[in-house]
């Protein structure tokens, strides 16, 4: 599901200005994994686009501040629409370079329906500041639906293998994003 216009255009123009200004990111020496041989952290593909929550709250605390005010909205149209409550982790900023792609996944199990590494990633948001770049477009094959990133966009979805999504490859410009993962806490 998506939602358009959502964001304050003071708030996204404050992002959208921030981002390429950013000069650091998560940068692990190595790839973490489970002790089930699961990985958790791919260094190598994650390394140089993820401003994490830490980094964010340092270097720029107005931002953070706009960004969670934003999960906490999404929370409460989450909580609408799956009649649930959930709780939601802190702001992040992702970077998309180009030769950058995601293959399609679900965001709390293996693509064969086994859990993974983030068992409790029920529910998806991502959030997007800027359309500067090509390719980068959020498709989900099941439901043959392509998402065009605009500015202001926000969508979500389930986390399971019912909702297998993934991201072409940005082929030109930067794509910035904010993924936000919520846990189901209980039902209505």
């Amino acid at each position: 599901r998506s939602v358009s216009g959502w964001w304050a255009r003071s708030n996204l123009k404050t992002i959208q200005e921030f981002c390429p200004t950013i000069d650091e990111w998560n940068n692990e020496k190595e790839s973490v994994y489970a002790e089930d041989g699961t990985c958790l952290y791919n260094a190598d593909y994650w390394n140089d686009r993820q401003c994490s929550n830490d980094i964010l709250a340092r270097i720029n605390p107005p931002v953070w501040h706009i960004i969670d005010k934003y999960i906490s909205k999404m929370q409460l149209v989450i909580e609408d629409r799956f009649n649930c409550k959930v709780s939601s982790r802190p702001p992040v900023i992702m970077k998309w370079r180009p030769g950058i792609e995601q293959r399609p996944h679900a965001d709390k199990q293996l693509n064969d329906g086994q859990p993974n590494a983030f068992p409790d990633y029920d529910l998806n948001s991502l959030f997007y500041y800027n359309d500067d770049f090509e390719g980068g477009d959020l498709f989900y094959p099941q439901h043959d639906i392509v998402v065009r990133p605009k500015p202001g966009l926000a969508v979500f979805h389930p986390g399971d293998v019912n909702y297998l999504h993934g991201v072409t490859m940005v082929t030109s410009g930067q794509r910035y994003t904010t993924p936000s993962f919520y846990t189901v806490e209980s039902f209505n």
